[in-house]
């Protein structure tokens, strides 16, 4: 009890600061590791290049909305701003030593711009992929039917959480940042950083925007 105490301060602690703090267990995990995140706004990339940094993943997903500040299904006129918010996050992201890093798009994307810059990601809409031995279903939106994939990846809106159903593992990486230990199967969710929603400019009431 003690033990889980202190790392929730740690926790609270590291993002008061704006340094992603990793709990023992994942750092004493085996590996190797995958790391789901989801709906981006410009303001948290620090922080998310830190944790990449820090954790060191071998696979990185990305489920959609890759600069979810700036709407862009709404706003299309605004695709210069985002072609340059990608034009930072992106050469960073992708400057670990990840064996493989995918980018699923959202309605807020551009799949052109996305392909100009990316340099080593792979760029989907959806679909199954297999990562050491792990069948994953990546997807920006939650589709409410039985899909093939150990796990089922996705973003976009508040509901549903993130749960297991009927032998899946089903991560809704807006609601956390999933890393999944891919031989024990262990999941690990940490928070994003404070104001994160507000970032996207979305408020919880279970609709993706």
């Amino acid at each position: 009890m003690l033990m889980r105490i202190q790392e929730k301060i740690k926790t609270w602690i590291g993002l008061l600061m704006d340094k992603p703090y990793l709990p023992r267990q994942l750092l004493e995990a085996k590996g190797p590791l995958l790391l789901h995140i989801s709906d981006t706004p410009e303001e948290i990339y620090e922080y998310i290049v830190r944790l990449i940094k820090k954790l060191q993943p071998d696979y990185i997903i990305h489920t959609g909305d890759l600069v979810d500040n700036i709407k862009l299904e709404v706003l299309p006129e605004a695709v210069d701003d985002y072609s340059s918010a990608l034009g930072k996050f992106l050469p960073q992201l992708e400057s670990v030593e990840a064996k493989e890093i995918y980018y699923t798009l959202g309605n807020h994307d551009n799949s052109e711009v996305v392909r100009e810059i990316t340099e080593k990601g792979i760029v989907m809409e959806e679909g199954n992929i297999m990562v050491e031995g792990v069948s994953l279903y990546i997807n920006h939106y939650h589709i409410d039917k039985t899909l093939a994939g150990d796990y089922y990846l996705f973003g976009h809106s508040f509901e549903p959480d993130s749960s297991t159903d009927k032998n899946q593992v089903k991560l809704n990486g807006l609601m956390g940042i999933n890393i999944i230990d891919l031989t024990t199967k262990q999941v690990y969710i940490l928070p994003y950083p404070f104001a994160t929603n507000q970032f996207r400019k979305m408020e919880k009431r279970g609709i993706g925007l």
